[in-house]
């Protein structure tokens, strides 16, 4: 399952061409017009942090800011290096500049039993100037049911066998059941993600949807829902 969670901010500011064919082109149809958002790069890490940390996603994949890898030489590549990442980050800031655009993924799972349970990877994109009326930060969501991923020390072969047995052992009234449970959590779990930036960031509005991928065929495949 995919999804993605938009974030409009409060109290940004445009920016419009003064003069020449840009400004009447800005004036006229809107072009040219850039959007400055109010928190800067270092701001929004910050916020964003408290927002990880909150959701239990404190294993960080990877920080990218301005096109350059942050977290490439980054030691502590455990389950919880939010801390540790953050603090390189912070300096690569103080030595480089403000910066403009971040890219943050994280990894993190759900904790409501195995039977439930879904794998994130989420991956948020900021800018602070953009194009206008775009969404300040953008977040996409690759969600997997644990029952389907692979255990750390699960050979391949037993994974296939396990995997296959469960869905040999359902009809197809049972798989409809499994895709609508697990459909049911990610609708929890993103509604939940999208109250969590609401206490973190001054968010004009927000929109979401999911898309589920639950087979290989045209026929298996449901459009993106909003909820």
């Amino acid at each position: 399952m995919t999804g993605r969670i938009d974030i409009y901010l409060k109290q940004g500011r445009t920016e419009t061409p003064s003069r020449g064919a840009a400004a009447w082109f800005a004036d006229s149809l809107g072009l040219f017009t850039k959007q400055v958002e109010r928190y800067s790069v270092r701001e929004f890490l910050k916020r964003y942090a408290k927002f990880l940390s909150s959701i239990h996603h404190r294993h960080v994949l990877l920080v990218d800011i301005d096109y350059e890898d942050v977290s490439a030489e980054d030691a502590n590549q455990g389950p919880d290096n939010l801390d540790n990442l953050l603090a390189r980050v912070y300096d690569f800031l103080a030595s480089r500049g403000e910066g403009n655009k971040v890219l943050f993924s994280t990894f993190g799972r759900t904790s409501h039993g195995l039977k439930d349970d879904l794998e994130i990877t989420m991956e948020a994109q900021y800018n602070r100037k953009h194009g206008h009326g775009k969404p300040a930060i953008e977040i996409r969501i690759l969600a997997i049911p644990s029952i389907l991923v692979k255990k750390p020390r699960e050979a391949d072969r037993d994974y296939e066998a396990r995997t296959k047995k469960l869905f040999l052992g359902l009809s197809d009234v049972g798989k409809a059941k499994f895709a609508r449970r697990y459909e049911n959590t990610a609708k929890v779990v993103f509604r939940e993600y999208e109250h969590q930036l609401y206490k973190f960031f001054e968010v004009a509005k927000s929109t979401r949807w999911l898309h589920l991928q639950w087979g290989k065929t045209s026929g298996d495949l449901k459009s993106r829902v909003n909820f």
